[in-house]
């Protein structure tokens, strides 16, 4: 039953696998045609070689001369088709390997983000880079393998041919190689798919360990990371140590039998000579080959072999480019180019996950077009939770969340994002150029549009007075910015995509007062023009909104403007006052 399923799911993998290869299929029938004459060049070259071996033991020269000059044509031949084969590989590897790495890169920023919050970033990275190319080769290794034992079928018929008692011998040992092999494969497999659940954990840790090295340093959490990677690797380590016992083991018993078939093939040998049912020349000749009659079936042990690594692989890659492990974002087909900006979520609840409480719980509100409203509460209310939810970060568990009236589970993806934009307290800025990171935003971006949203940013001045400016490398999440600056660039960001809705999560945390306040009249400006939602520590950065909604354990349990909730809300009171006392 179990080989059954493996069979059903390597030909169901394969298919999948087709669609990436596919593009490469001029390369690919290149490589398989030089394939196919390899392949017979190499079953003939046996049969000729052959005939210099009793040309030489017969003694007949001229013979052996013109055989010689047959096998060099044949070789020279062969070897240009390696050169050509060489050639097709590259070409086909390379194609096949750029799609798959794209397919799942692309399907990877699908997922949820709930998702990506209870894997390891190991477990995509080492699918990513590892076992794509791991099976990006596979119809070249299958056609490799294949000519491999097509080229060594010569041999067997010469050996068949030459004397049928060593002929069936050598296909007795052979077969038994086989299955000590066959066997070591099926131990081999276990632990291969355990092993690349341990490397995505070490890939993750090691990621993480180089990532966070500034707060491990600061934290002297040196030796506590160390630890825990040490672990990781020993135990990525011990699964390998277990794999290489397996092989050899079973390469223990493999050349112990090759050892004893060879000497029990001379012992036969010598029997049928003296029996006058074998020749020296043609025992010189079968004696060398026999080796080859068993990697004829080796051929095949390694196709076995490439099956179990490209079903570990293979699956492991589907389950990100497909929706059977991991979930992916889901959007609608409805199209809308430009929202005006109007909000409101009714009845809305949702937890991070099935065993969480909710950390929003009925939820309704509304927010007209360009009004400006801030989101105030204690830490942990669900504040920042809601600008998750606008931008679909993550799916609501009841309720709705309605753009301009449309439930944003009918819009595209386009429609959403391209109508928004958000500016959280710690941006990540990737290890590009200033100027790279701004473009992420709006890829055609003039010079011009650049400058100004960076002015806007209050950046623009800091940008100008690096030396290589707008081109300056800022390393990885911004390493050589200091985190006004970060903020800074990521609202830089945000205004250059011109969105009808912006949203500030704690933006302005970051940032000294002065900036703060120059930051504060760029929002200032925006105000009336845009749908600008806050979400605010500092409260004496709200008290100009149209709106403010007290959140409390993810309930709205108050609204109104900040002379209103001055008058009317006790919590409110007490939160600003408390702000006014820091």
């Amino acid at each position: 039953m179990k080989k059954n399923k493996e069979k059903s799911n390597f030909w169901k993998n394969v298919k999948k696998t087709w669609q990436y290869i596919k593009d490469a299929r001029i390369n690919l029938i290149g490589y398989a045609f030089v394939s196919i004459i390899e392949a017979v060049i190499g079953a003939i070259l046996p049969l000729v070689s052959a005939k210099i071996i009793l040309s030489i033991t017969d003694g007949v020269m001229n013979q052996l001369i013109l055989t010689a000059l047959s096998v060099f044509a044949i070789e020279f031949i062969l070897y240009i088709m390696y050169y050509f084969k060489g050639f097709f590989y590259q070409r086909v590897y390379q194609k096949t390997l750029i799609n798959l790495q794209t397919a799942v890169a692309r399907e990877t920023l699908n997922l949820e983000i709930k998702e990506i919050d209870k894997a390891s970033s190991g477990m995509f990275i080492d699918r990513l880079n590892k076992d794509t190319g791991d099976i990006s080769g596979m119809f070249m290794e299958y056609t490799y393998w294949l000519s491999y034992v097509i080229s060594n079928v010569g041999v067997l018929v010469a050996v068949f041919i030459l004397n049928r008692y060593l002929f069936i011998y050598a296909i007795f040992t052979s077969i038994c190689i086989f299955l000590i092999n066959k066997k070591r494969l099926s131990k081999q497999y276990e632990v291969q798919k355990n092993l690349k659940k341990i490397q995505e954990k070490k890939t993750g840790l090691t990621g993480e360990l180089v990532r966070g090295i500034r707060d491990i340093k600061v934290l002297n959490a040196s030796s506590s990371i160390l630890k825990q990677t040490t672990d990781k690797i020993i135990e990525s380590s011990n699964e390998e140590v277990k794999m290489l016992n397996i092989r050899r083991i079973y390469q223990y018993f493999e050349n112990n039998l090759r050892s004893l078939s060879d000497l029990v093939f001379i012992i036969i040998g010598c029997f049928l000579y003296e029996k006058s049912l074998l020749t020296i020349p043609t025992f010189v000749i079968v004696y060398n080959y026999q080796s080859k009659i068993r990697n004829l079936l080796m051929g095949v042990v390694q196709i076995s072999e490439f099956n179990k690594k490209f079903i570990v692989a293979s699956d492991r890659i589907y389950e990100v480019i497909e929706d059977e492990k991991f979930a992916k974002e889901r959007f609608g087909d409805l199209e809308i180019k430009k929202l005006n900006g109007h909000i409101e979520f009714c009845n809305v609840k949702f937890g991070y996950n099935a065993n969480n409480k909710e950390i929003i719980n009925n939820m309704s509100f509304e927010i007209e077009p360009n009004q400006k409203v801030a989101f105030v509460g204690k830490s942990g209310a669900g504040k920042t939770t809601i600008f998750s939810l606008i931008t679909k970060l993550y799916s609501i568990d009841e309720g709705e969340i309605l753009l301009d009236g449309y439930n944003i589970n009918e819009l595209t993806c386009n429609s959403l994002r391209d109508n928004m934009s958000i500016i959280t307290q710690n941006p990540y800025i990737f290890n590009f150029s200033i100027k790279e990171n701004l473009l992420l935003a709006k890829e055609d971006a003039s010079m011009k549009e650049i400058r100004n949203a960076c002015k806007m940013a209050c950046i623009d001045d800091f940008i100008m007075s690096l030396p290589e400016k707008y081109e300056t490398m800022v390393g990885e999440n911004g390493v050589i910015l200091s985190g006004g600056q970060k903020q800074r660039l990521a609202i830089a960001r945000a205004l250059l995509m011109k969105t009808e809705i912006i949203l500030f999560d704690e933006a302005t945390s970051a940032l000294d007062n002065e900036t703060q306040s120059e930051i504060q009249n760029a929002i200032d400006n925006l105000k009336g023009e845009y749908t600008i939602l806050v979400v605010a520590h500092r409260l004496s950065t709200v008290i100009d909104c149209d709106k403010i909604f007290v959140v409390d354990e993810g309930k709205i349990i108050d609204s109104g403007s900040h002379k209103e909730l001055l008058k009317k809300s006790e919590f409110y009171r007490n939160l600003y006052e408390k702000d006014l006392n820091v």
